[in-house]
């Protein structure tokens, strides 16, 4: 089983002690829990302290239009600044692995599906267009958070109200489930049973011990493995990292009623179990390298700008063969390749 354990913080104040040499080549391995955590349901009248959120869907058919689809989401969040450098521009963060965990805080309310479904599998039998659902059980999903009215990534609070608008209707919470498009923009999946598409999350539960089909207990992790080598979902961990925070939506289509007795939910940092340490809320486990993203050649030392450091470099290697310092690749580093660098000096 996988477990994400609280990290002593030695951490802090790390980033910033780096920042005053070069953080290229640093690798940073992060493992840490939330700071920030919120059951985002339009009736929660305790946004910023509650033991536990639910998630669950609400796909009325016909379509009824009160309610998001994803009607109780979890938003997550996780500030990174005091461990990861910010401020270096989205493509100096390679993050070559990320696993989100959430924490059972009840029996899951049936059994649980690692794939994607397609959206026509939530329709009823006798609806025109719909689709068996092959598999048993219905798929947790992990979702970038999109913003609104508003609010971002840094200014939202586990505080603030659901809506800044309407409590009611569709595509109107603050913070939502959001899909990252081609274009690396966000939009709300929150409705898209509604609005007739399948969603695509970033991660989908699986729960380390148990086979598809089988329905977890209280206290079993939801564990979302992300996959990095998607560029999507690189450059939004990027992006994220570069401002000092990954704020996550944890949702589910999974059919709820009202008075139901048994929903999927999950322990906020806030229940005194999670203070106590008895079980944990959510965490994150993530490597991050910082990398060179200058794509100046005459850029010898790494910094972004070539300069002094650089010319004192090309000049060691005069004379020789050295690729790195032989710009116009004629197999040996001479005024040819001092030219050059002169010409990019500044830059």
């Amino acid at each position: 089983m996988c477990s994400f354990h609280r990290r002593p913080a030695i951490f802090a104040g790390l980033a910033s002690a780096l920042l005053t040499g070069s953080v290229l080549g640093q690798s940073f391995d992060v493992s840490m829990p939330t700071t920030a955590d919120r059951w985002m349901y339009p009736f929660n009248a305790t946004p910023g302290y509650r033991p536990a959120g639910s998630v669950f869907g609400y796909n009325a058919y016909p379509d009824e239009t009160s309610f998001d689809n994803r009607d109780g989401q979890v938003i997550v969040a996780f500030d990174t600044s005091e461990i990861v450098p910010t401020g270096l521009g989205p493509d100096s963060y390679d993050v070559t692995s990320c696993v989100f965990g959430i924490t059972l805080a009840g029996d899951a309310s049936g059994p649980i599906d690692p794939t994607v479904d397609d959206w026509r599998t939530y329709l009823p039998a006798e609806a025109k267009g719909s689709l068996p659902d092959v598999d048993p059980g219905r798929p947790i999903e992990l979702f970038a958070a999109g913003f609104r009215n508003g609010y971002d990534r840094l200014s939202w609070s586990e505080g603030d109200s659901f809506s800044d608008t309407d409590l009611f209707g569709q595509n109107t919470r603050n913070v939502f489930s959001a899909e990252i498009a081609s274009d690396g923009s966000l939009f709300d999946v929150s409705s898209n049973f509604t609005q007739d598409f399948t969603a695509n999350p970033i991660g989908i539960a699986s729960f380390p011990g148990y086979e598809p089909g089988e329905t977890p207990v209280e206290g079993e992790i939801a564990t979302f493995v992300l996959d990095t080598s998607d560029p999507l979902i690189q450059n939004w961990l990027a992006e994220s990292l570069n401002e000092g925070r990954l704020v996550f939506a944890v949702t589910s289509l999974i059919g709820a009623s009202q008075g139901d007795s048994l929903l999927t939910q999950f322990y906020l940092r806030e229940n005194p179990l999670v203070e106590v340490g008895v079980r944990e809320a959510s965490s994150i486990a993530f490597t991050v390298d910082i990398v060179d993203s200058c794509d100046l050649r005459e850029d010898l030392n790494g910094d972004c700008v070539v300069d002094g450091g650089d010319l004192g470099i090309f000049l060691s290697r005069w004379n020789t063969s050295d690729e790195q310092a032989d710009f116009n690749e004629d197999g040996i580093v001479n005024g040819g390749d001092l030219g050059q660098l002169l010409a990019a000096f500044g830059l």
